[in-house]
Formats: structure tokens, C-alpha cells, sequence
């Protein structure tokens, strides 16, 4: 890779990876809000969340804004309702090849463990997507017709099933009801497990629609978002967005800052509803529910080094006919062949996080496919990754080959070009005629060492995206004691103290990487007053490739240790400089 090619991949990556801070700064700090003080009632989506505190919100599809339910203070004073809870707690155990759940009939018959048993976190644990520290999961909540809001996270659901664990295989599916009581009247909440999927069913009922529901109106959604899953928290977080997928167009909301977001509802029928981390993915299909709008917001709160995102959103639904609306959940990976099954466009979210990512899509879906396909073949991805290198480099070989010779031919035309200046220092414009006319006479283009490696750009943004955000490489193993996971850095030791932009991690790979660049970089080096981007250049990529998944940093140190064969090979054959004689020196004399 040549040094003008490094220079527009430094650009690139700068302004990819430095936006968030550079938002920070201009936007300033924001005040630190503690979890402690969050309200006590933040568990339950939206109840500390009244109508008057809310302000318009303007919708860049220009849909209304629905004006939300006034929803009763939770510290009013005794309520005429009655409910009957069950009483005792009982819990029960569903597990397949893909999840392991735990759920109770307690705090509105919820999720107490969803663990996703073919991904592990970085401390061997298997991902759990509910956390207890954030109180995350599923809520249905309503206001009864005198006004008296009702979350039914509150209360003990009863329920016939027997506690127990129950295995499914692929085929097998688990069903559970669960009912509560509430002034005579009653409210149903019924789960469907599979055997071979990440998704479940929840089906909501209630028997009498007109007296226990205001406008027959409820809400069913999810609170708090999903845990951080990555040892990198601050990079997982940056990819924390809840999505919207309505007539047939993506809408993404997100906070940065500590605090809490704007809360909105957006009108109008919409698909599905989700929230994604780096690499996994919880979300809300409305498969039969009459709904006319959908809600989301969200809070921030400040951790250490990051700010870690909370996110409530859901759907806003009207009982008709008396007949269970059923919601799908996701709660599973990012991987395109699991998410295409549903045929509703939740696949993509894949590799669409950011305005880069968008608008490298397609090739960076076409770079995944060959990867897969390659790993279908060599079950080891850094050996994959050892080969994607080499077709690439032989897929891009003529148009280097055109990129390096055009360099070498205007080096060797380059002390004609300096007589030129210096003969035509107070012509521009016959200095332009003809140096032109040099080019022609030389079959030289000037452009030729740019276009080809602007044609190769689309190619290496892609790869980029790829090798950092696709939960492929997750826990993909290279080598045993070393490479344990593509996806991460490869961190052989921790340094005692953490230096600047470098931080405390000692990765092999970066540096190795670094150290090709400088080989590369004396190859092409041809002006001695550049000398220093030599080492100044590589040691700015390895302070910013420090941290970034071992398996892009295994690519780009191939790809430069081929480009040094490459050059090598080219070099070889390349007509010496043109000579211009000193005009200055006197011809000898016969003797």
C-alpha cells in the first residue's frame, strides 16, 4: 500500500472513529446522573413520564405525533382496585440447542435469565440478555376506565403448569399461561417457546376489554434495554440504537449523553421495534395486534469510561374482538441467516449502524458472503482470512500493477518536470503546455497512481466494516494461546500503567502490522524531506488499531506483507530515471 493510500485510509478511519468524540467536544459535558438517582419507578417504562412533562417531537417523516394516555401518579392515594395474586412463586426452566431460559411467575410472569448458550462473553460466561442490575425485560401496563394506571410487572401471576425444566428439540415447541385477577376480571399472558429459535411468542388477553381498558388501549413492550456483552464496553455501547422499521423505512433513535432522552411515539403501523448492542439484538414483531402507533426513549447513565444507554420502547394497542394479540421477541445474535427467516427486513440492521456502514453495504454483505463460504471450506477464520488476503491481492493486482507503475514512470520523468519549473518559473501557463505535453510525449498520466487505488477504497471500507462488526468472527479461535477470538484484540499481557491513546493492553498483532507499514513505507519513499512519515505514520496506526479486533488487524498485516512482494516483484525491470545533463559542467577538450 502506497503512502497515498495510507493517507486516505487514515482520513477515513479518523473521521469514522473520532466523530463521537468529536460530538462530545462540541456538544460539551453533561451532568452526571447516578443510577441511584433514578426514580424509584424507572423500572416501569414511561410511569415517571407524565403528559405535561412531555414536549412535541418532530418527526422527519412528518407522521403526527400521538398524544400519549394520561397515566395516574404511582404515589396517589389508595386505588379501587383489587387484585388477586398468586400465591406462591413458582419458576420453570425451558432450554434447546440455542437458549436456556428461566422464567417466573413473579414481577408480571417476566424473564429471569434468556442465555444464549453458543456465545460466550469474554469471561467464559455464556450471554445472558437479561440482566438483573438493569431490571431489563418484558412490560404490559393499562389504565382502567377510572383512570387507575396498572402495570402488571407489579404483581404475582398464577398459573396451573407445574415448576420444572422442560428440553426442546428442534421441532418441539413449550406453551405456558399465565393469568392474574384484577377486580373480578382478568388478564392473560401466554408464552410460546421453539425449539429451534431465538424468538418466543407472548400472547396477551383479557377478558373484559371494555371495563378493565380505557379506549380498550394498553401497552406491551420492553424496558431497559439490553446488557453490554463485550469486554470493550464503551465500543459495544456505540452501536447501543433502538429502531423503528415502519412503511417500509428504517427509523433509529439514540442518546450519548447522561440523562435521559426525549420520550416519543411515532403514528402509524409499524413492523417491528428493537434494540441492538454490537453484536446481538432484541426485538418486538407485532404478528397480529391492532396497533396505530409505537413509543421509544431512553437514558443515559455514566459508568467509568463510557456511558451505558437504557432503552424503553414498545407498542401502543387496542384489544378488538376480544382476541389475543400475540407479540414475537427476538433476543439473539445479529447473523443475517437468522434474522432473513422472519422475512419482515430485521436483517437490516446488519451492518447498518452509521451513514459508512450504510453506504458500504453492499459490498461489505458481498465481502461476508465469500468469508462464509471460504469458512464452509477451512473451518478456521484466521486461516480464512490468511486466504481472502491472498485472492484479494491477486484480484486487485492489475489495477496496483497500474497504480505502481504509473508512480515509477512519473519518478523517472521527474527531472525532466524539474527543468521544466525551473524554465518556466514566470509561465504558469506554458509551464502547464508543456508539462503536458512531457506527459503525452512520456505516455504518462499523472492520475494513474490515484484512480486505481480510489477504485480499491470501496474494497477496504467494506473489509473494515466486516472484520469489526460481524458477529462472525465473535469468538472465532486463530490460534490457541494467542488469536483466542477475531473479534477482539489480542492481547498477550496487561501493561501496569495505561499510556495515552495506546491504553494498557499489549497486542502483538498492531505492532506487527506497524512494523510492515515501515518496510512498505521505505519502499515508496522517494522524498528524503518525508523521511519522518516513515515511523511518524505507523506509530499513529498502531496507537489506533490498538484496540481493534485482532482479525482486522491479521488482514492488514497480510495485506501489507504481500504489497511488499508485490512492489518487490514490480521494482524488478523498472526503467532507471531519466538523466538531464548539467548544463553547467563544461564539455571536455580533445586533446
Amino acid at each position: 500500500m502506497d503512502r497515498k493510500s495510507i493517507t486516505a485510509l487514515v482520513l477515513i478511519a479518523v473521521i469514522i472513529l473520532l466523530l463521537p468524540s468529536y460530538q462530545q467536544l462540541i456538544n460539551g459535558d453533561q451532568p452526571d446522573i447516578s443510577r441511584a438517582k433514578r426514580d424509584s419507578a424507572q423500572t416501569i417504562l414511561r410511569d415517571s413520564v407524565t403528559k405535561a412533562e412531555k414536549k412535541p417531537v418532530q418527526i422527519t417523516k412528518s407522521l403526527p405525533v400521538k398524544k400519549e394516555i394520561t397515566l395516574a401518579e404511582k404515589n396517589e392515594p389508595e386505588k379501587s382496585i383489587s387484585v388477586q395474586e398468586a400465591s406462591e412463586g413458582k419458576t420453570f426452566k425451558i432450554q434447546s440447542d440455542k437458549i436456556n431460559v428461566v422464567l417466573s411467575n413473579k414481577n408480571g410472569a417476566s424473564l429471569k435469565q434468556f442465555i444464549l448458550t453458543k456465545f460466550a462473553m469474554n469471561d467464559s460466561l455464556k450471554v445472558n440478555m437479561i440482566d438483573p442490575t438493569i431490571h431489563n425485560g418484558i412490560y404490559l401496563a393499562f389504565q382502567n376506565n377510572q383512570g387507575e394506571y396498572i402495570n402488571t410487572g407489579e404483581y404475582m401471576f398464577s398459573t396451573d403448569k407445574t415448576p420444572g425444566t422442560v428440553f426442546l428439540d428442534k421441532n418441539d415447541s413449550y406453551r405456558i399461561e399465565f393469568s392474574l385477577l384484577i377486580s373480578g376480571d382478568i388478564v392473560k399472558k401466554t408464552y410460546t417457546f421453539y425449539g429451534n429459535s431465538y424468538h418466543f411468542d407472548v400472547a396477551v388477553s383479557f377478558s373484559n376489554p371494555e371495563k378493565m381498558l380505557l379506549n380498550r388501549q394498553y401497552e406491551f413492550g420492553w424496558k431497559n434495554g439490553l446488557p453490554s456483552t463485550e469486554s470493550y464496553k464503551s465500543d459495544d455501547n456505540n452501536y447501543n440504537q433502538v429502531y423503528v422499521y415502519m412503511g417500509d423505512e428504517l427509523e433509529n433513535y439514540s442518546i450519548s449523553d447522561p440523562g435521559k432522552g426525549e420520550a416519543v411515539t411515532l403514528s402509524g403501523k409499524a413492523d417491528w421495534t428493537a434494540v441492538r448492542t454490537k453484536y446481538f439484538l432484541g426485538s418486538i414483531s407485532n404478528i397480529n395486534g391492532s396497533s396505530d402507533a409505537v413509543y421509544y426513549s431512553g437514558e443515559g447513565i455514566q459508568r467509568k469510561d463510557y456511558v451505558q444507554r437504557l432503552y424503553d420502547f414498545g407498542f401502543d394497542l387496542q384489544v378488538q374482538n376480544n382476541t389475543a394479540d400475540t407479540m414475537r421477541i427476538y433476543l439473539g445474535p445479529l447473523d443475517i441467516h437468522e434474522l432473513e427467516q422472519y422475512k419482515n427486513n430485521l436483517e437490516t440492521l446488519i451492518m447498518n449502524n452509521g451513514w459508512y456502514e450504510r453506504v458500504f453495504r453492499f459490498f461489505s454483505l458481498l465481502v461476508l458472503k465469500i468469508l462464509e463460504l471460504l469458512n464452509m471450506i477451512i473451518p478456521n477464520y484466521g486461516v480464512v482470512i490468511i486466504v481472502f488476503s491472498i485472492l484479494i491481492k491477486l484480484l486487485v493486482y492489475p489495477l496496483t500493477r497500474k497504480s505502481y507503475t504509473s508512480m515509477k514512470e512519473m519518478q523517472r520523468i521527474n527531472p525532466l518536470i524539474a527543468e521544466l519549473k525551473e524554465k518556466y518559473k514566470g509561465d504558469p501557463q506554458r509551464l502547464n503546455k508543456e508539462t503536458m505535453k512531457l506527459y503525452k510525449e512520456h505516455g504518462v498520466n499523472p492520475l494513474g497512481g490515484c484512480l486505481p487505488t480510489l477504485i480499491q477504497m470501496p474494497l477496504l471500507i467494506s473489509l473494515f466494516i466486516v472484520f469489526r462488526s460481524t458477529i462472525q468472527l465473535r469468538g472465532a479461535m486463530f490460534i490457541p494461546g494467542w488469536v483466542t477470538d477475531l473479534s477482539r484484540p489480542d492481547t498477550l499481557f496487561m501493561l501496569p500503567f495505561s499510556l495515552p491513546m495506546y491504553g494498557n493492553e499489549f497486542n502483538l498483532l498492531p505492532i506487527l502490522m506497524a512494523v510492515t507499514m515501515i518496510f512498505q513505507s521505505k519502499m515508496t519513499m522517494q522524498d528524503p524531506k518525508q523521511k519522518a512519515m516513515v515511523y511518524l505514520m505507523p506509530v499513529f496506526m498502531l496507537l489506533l488499531f490498538n484496540r481493534f479486533p485482532s482479525g482486522l488487524n491479521l488482514y492488514y498485516t497480510l495485506f501489507n506483507l504481500l504489497t511488499i512482494i508485490q512492489q518487490k516483484f514490480i521494482n524488478t525491470g523498472t526503467a532507471a530515471p531519466v538523466t538531464v545533463p548539467d548544463k553547467k559542467k563544461k564539455p571536455k577538450r580533445k586533446k
